[in-house]
């Protein structure tokens, strides 16, 4: 729309789309990320995650001001997304909002 934001109305529109997204919470597309994220259900993960966040990201995480830029904010890449600062844990699913890194991969 006008206004940037999807049409509702028009039956190809998905809400919480998690089609590029693992069980882990981690995502191939960042776009797919922010929208599983948003799924209400995920909320209380996301709350859980602030409150361990508090202390450690407090700069980051406590500028957020609603669920979307929460979203925003923990599906981008970061250090945890990586191993050995040069290298992606997952290098095709690594947009993540799950409480967990991906798995090492093996050296």
């Amino acid at each position: 729309l006008v206004n940037g934001c999807c049409n509702v109305h028009v039956p190809s529109t998905k809400l919480y789309s998690c089609d590029s997204c693992l069980p882990n919470g981690c995502c191939s597309i960042y776009e797919f990320c922010v929208s599983c994220c948003l799924q209400p259900s995920k909320q209380h993960l996301l709350e859980r995650f602030l409150n361990r966040a508090a202390i450690a990201f407090q700069n980051l995480f406590m500028a957020v001001e609603d669920h979307f830029e929460l979203c925003l904010a923990k599906c981008r890449t970061s250090s945890q997304s990586v191993q050995h600062e040069n290298t992606y844990r997952d290098p095709i699913a690594k947009y993540c909002y799950g409480e967990y890194p991906p798995e090492l991969l093996p050296v």
